[in-house]
Formats: structure tokens, C-alpha cells, sequence
């Protein structure tokens, strides 16, 4: 179950592969790769704002992160994965409080400290390698890197990073490359962007009317109620009214 997810999600369903280190690492590198993975895919990454479907996706990918890192990082558990290849389902049950499984490893993370590490990590060499090794994994297919690769504003930006590594030697462009990179194929990409960076916004602003109108209606309720006490208490009755007049 908990591989299967691994190989749904991350295309793979080495643990190793999975956090980015190699089968031979110490326990200082091993945690160093969680970190960066769990950097890449932490739920809590601003630029999600209210896309409860990507948010989604991010958390699952974190607790998968999570679960693996927790196997690996237990001697016992990682001997048994290296002798089978298998997991224990029962151990690797993804936890709901995966944040507060993560801090209990690394210090408090905030959003800010989230948005620094992407700003150091965009045009850096891990970037370029990581962007090199998702090349080569899918042959070339932008369409897959795409949903890969981070750190970049638009798909155009992504393919200007891709084309000046294989224009340097770093890579080769493939015939994957070229097909998935036609006009077509990236106004197709930029539609699918702005598709669902207007569902977002919808989602965003259907919140916002939802929240208006629960505070019109609370701000009537209120009125009302208000309105009910002043005709009870202060305001006199009719009877009193021909009392005080005969008087």
C-alpha cells in the first residue's frame, strides 16, 4: 500500500530514489535529502494559497516524504527494506499529524523560512541537477518535467532554463523534447496554467462572497435582535402611553 502510493505520487517506489540519496548514505545525508524533499513538497508553501487540490497533492507527497524517511532512518526497519525491498504496511501507515512529526525532527518551519530556501534554491547548482536528472528520468518529455521540476514562474521560463543546458552540453535534446516543446504543445501548457490559476481565483473568491455574506447575515440577525429588545424595553407600551396622557 504505502509503496504503491510512493510509485503513484513519485514514479518510483525506491525509498531511496524517493528522497534523493543513495542506498549506501550516512544517517547526516540521509536526513539532509528528507529535508530538501520535504522542503520541495511541504504543505505550508505560499505560493499554494487556496488550491486545495495542489494543497492536497503536497500533503500527501509529505507524509509519503515522511513515512519513508521514518523507515530508513531506523536501522532495523532500513535492513529489512534493503534484505526485501517490502515495507510493513502497519509501520508505514501514513501519519495525519505529519507537520508535527516533521518539527519534531527539524526546527519550526514558517512560510518565510519556506519561500528563502526556494529563493536560494532557484539558480543553483542542486536546481541544475535536479533539472538535469528529471531530463534524463523522463527522456525529455516537458510535459512530465513540468510537473517535476519547481522554482519557475512559467513554463517559458522553464524551457528558456531547459534550452540553455543543452545548448551548454548538459543535455541532449531529444526528439521527446522537441515534440513536447512545439507551439502547440506550450500554449497548450499556458492554457492549462491559466485554467487552473482561474479556479483558484473562483475558489478564493467564493470564500470571500461566502464569507460576506455569513457577516451580512450575522450583522441582520443582529439588527434584528436588537430592534426586539428596544420595542421590549424601551419602547412604552400603548396602555402606558394612554395612562401617562390621562394623568
Amino acid at each position: 500500500m504505502f509503496l504503491e502510493e510512493c510509485k503513484k505520487y513519485f514514479e518510483t517506489d525506491c525509498l531511496y530514489t524517493l528522497l534523493g540519496v543513495s542506498k549506501d548514505c550516512d544517517d547526516k545525508t540521509l536526513k539532509k535529502g528528507y529535508y530538501r524533499q520535504s522542503m520541495r513538497w511541504h504543505p505550508d508553501k505560499s505560493e499554494l494559497n487556496d488550491d486545495e487540490d495542489a494543497k492536497k497533492t503536497f500533503t500527501t507527497k509529505f507524509q509519503l516524504l515522511n513515512k519513508a524517511y521514518q523507515v530508513l532512518s531506523d536501522a532495523e526497519r532500513r535492513s529489512i527494506y534493503d534484505e526485501t525491498g517490502s515495507v510493513d504496511d502497519e509501520a508505514a501507515e501514513l501519519n495525519e499529524d505529519v507537520l508535527k512529526a516533521w518539527r519534531t525532527i527539524f526546527k519550526k518551519v514558517t512560510k518565510e523560512d519556506i519561500d528563502n530556501y526556494l529563493k536560494k534554491y532557484c539558480g543553483s547548482e542542486e536546481q541544475k541537477e535536479e533539472m538535469i536528472g528529471v531530463y534524463e528520468k523522463y527522456k525529455g518529455d516537458f510535459g512530465k518535467i513540468q510537473e517535476c521540476v519547481i522554482g519557475f514562474e512559467d513554463v517559458d521560463e522553464l524551457k528558456d532554463a531547459l534550452d540553455t543546458l543543452i545548448a551548454e552540453g548538459s543535455l541532449e535534446k531529444t526528439k521527446k523534447y522537441e515534440m513536447t516543446t512545439s507551439e502547440k504543445k506550450m500554449n497548450s501548457y499556458k492554457r492549462k496554467a491559466e485554467k487552473e490559476a482561474k479556479e483558484a481565483e473562483n475558489v478564493q473568491q467564493e470564500s470571500s462572497d461566502l464569507v460576506a455574506m455569513i457577516q451580512s447575515r450575522q450583522k441582520a440577525r443582529g439588527a434584528s435582535f436588537l430592534d426586539a429588545l428596544e420595542a421590549k424595553y424601551s419602547t412604552p407600551s400603548a396602555s402606558k402611553r394612554a395612562r401617562r396622557g390621562a394623568k
